[in-house]
């Protein structure tokens, strides 16, 4: 009986598909479409259900695409008659069968805008999920029912299945499987033309990303604190060593009173530079209080400190009065430079009020301050037309005036040039050349860095460039150096008035 039943499914099929066969005259590929139908029915002879249905909804597919959708609808009828077959004979229900041809009719009833029928097949596949039981399967119907809420001009509702699905994808999943969740639906959505899911992914995608930054902000905080922490009990340490040995270097002072008369003057030089320790423990102080948030500096400044201390302190075991005077005036200069940079740092989006200045006069009087530090046989040469910029002089001074004195320093002959070229109708570039040493090639991505390296502070504290670049951004502008001059060094302050 069962036998018999499945020969006449099978000849129905056969007889259907040569029919359609025949019907396809306007059709996109008659070819293919023969061709699956062959395979459906062989399949099906064979009794490979699964297989059979795989191939009967592409050949379902086909038919739609021609806008054939009573040969469409009849596959699918065929394909329930295979499956009721499969079920008699394996006694059990074959739900993921059912629900792959019921998916299937609801494609097609959705490109009809049938929402009636759209709606019983939907619920049938909802009955039939229930049944399966099965994750992917899940992911499926929820694809399935957002479309169809899109479809049928229910966003709202399409979107929670979406967001359920990325629920389901996500769970358990650690920060990177969530981000690439996110990047799969995205993609998916982008490959569909799905704008609305696109739109939605994405603003679900920032806001995630924006809260991972902020949990990541936190942790970076607590990280800087507590480098904070301990660069300043380092310090306090420090201060301790330095108390201690003020009262060493007051008793020696009063014993060597008492033991030669010869040595008053010294002592009396000692208790002068005393006192100059203790003023800059107080200006250390207060440096600190000024600078509690800014523990990216924090956690340098002891180890740009430290070698000075060092120093200080070697020179009061053998009263180096000298040595201490240059190491306190170091360090009051990196304090001063420090809270300049601090200052520049908090207002940098505080921009400099604009005017229009004479460049070639501003230029003439800042070389003229210059040559005073260039050496008898540097040549001072300026290269300034006689325009006007909008830029605020003050500031724009400061910055060449340091670049030129820092050229000072490192060029023995040759020239130092100071030149002006217009780059466009908003945009100017101020160039510095020096016919110098150069600069080692690998601290040239260190310039502009405050405490990027450990510097002698009695050379210099590495403050000058990192402070006239905040100085150029708040004069709308970039300073640089040029590493494609190699005849000395080049730095290019570039401004725009707008």
């Amino acid at each position: 009986m069962k036998k018999t039943l499945l020969t006449l499914v099978l000849a129905f099929c056969v007889l259907a598909g040569q029919g359609q066969t025949s019907t396809t005259a306007s059709g996109v590929n008659t070819t293919e479409l023969n061709s699956k139908w062959a395979q459906f029915t062989q399949l099906a002879e064979k009794k490979q259900y699964k297989q059979a249905i795989d191939e009967g909804v592409r050949v379902s597919i086909l038919f739609t695409e021609n806008r054939q959708y009573k040969e469409a609808f009849a596959t699918c009828r065929q394909m329930d008659a295979l499956i009721y077959t499969n079920e008699q004979e394996t006694k059990k229900a074959n739900y993921p069968l059912r629900y792959q041809v019921t998916k299937e009719r609801l494609r097609m009833y959705t490109r009809l805008k049938n929402a009636e029928q759209c709606k019983k097949q939907l619920n049938q596949l909802h009955i039939y999920a229930d049944q399966i039981k099965s994750d992917s399967l899940s992911e499926d119907l929820l694809f399935t029912e957002a479309n169809y809420y899109q479809t049928f001009g229910m966003p709202d509702k399409s979107l929670a299945c979406y967001k359920e699905l990325f629920r389901k994808r996500s769970k358990g999943k650690d920060e990177k499987g969530i981000e690439q969740c996110y990047k799969d639906m995205l993609s998916y959505a982008e490959q569909n033309n799905n704008a609305p899911l696109a739109g939605a992914m994405r603003k679900l995608y920032t806001s995630w990303q924006d809260s991972i930054q902020t949990v990541k902000a936190a942790q970076k905080l607590t990280t800087l604190q507590q480098k904070y922490d301990e660069n300043r009990q380092l310090l306090q340490e420090k201060e301790d060593k330095i108390s201690t040995n003020l009262f060493i270097i007051i008793a020696l002072c009063i014993l060597t009173a008492i033991l030669a008369a010869a040595l008053v003057f010294l002592a009396a030089l000692l208790f002068k530079h005393i006192r100059q320790v203790k003023k800059l423990k107080h200006s250390l102080g207060i440096a600190n209080e000024n600078n509690e948030q800014k523990s990216r500096f924090i956690s340098n400044i002891s180890t740009q400190i430290e070698p000075t201390l060092n120093t200080m302190e070697e020179a009061t075991e053998v009263f180096s009065a000298k040595i201490l005077q240059k190491n306190i005036e170091a360090l009051k200069k990196l304090m001063t430079d420090i809270q300049t940079y601090v200052t520049l740092e908090e207002t940098r989006e505080e921009h400099y009020p604009l005017k229009d200045v004479n460049i070639n006069a501003l230029c003439e009087t800042i070389m003229e301050k210059a040559k005073t530090n260039f050496k008898p046989e540097v040549e001072a040469v300026l290269n300034v037309p006689r325009v006007n910029i909008k830029t605020n002089a003050e500031a724009l001074e400061r910055i060449l005036l340091y670049l030129l004195r820092n050229a000072a320093l490192h060029t023995d002959n040759g020239k130092i040039t100071l030149e002006f070229k217009k780059r466009s109708a908003h945009t100017g570039q101020f160039i510095i050349t020096d016919t110098g040493t150069g600069i080692p090639t690998e601290i040239k991505g260190k310039l502009f860095k405050p405490f990027a390296e450990i510097h002698d502070l009695t050379q210099g504290n590495g403050l000058g460039l990192p402070t006239c670049s905040l100085i150029a951004y708040k004069l709308n502008g970039t300073l640089h150096l040029d590493n494609e001059y190699k005849k000395g060094t080049r730095f290019v302050l570039e401004l725009h008035d707008k």
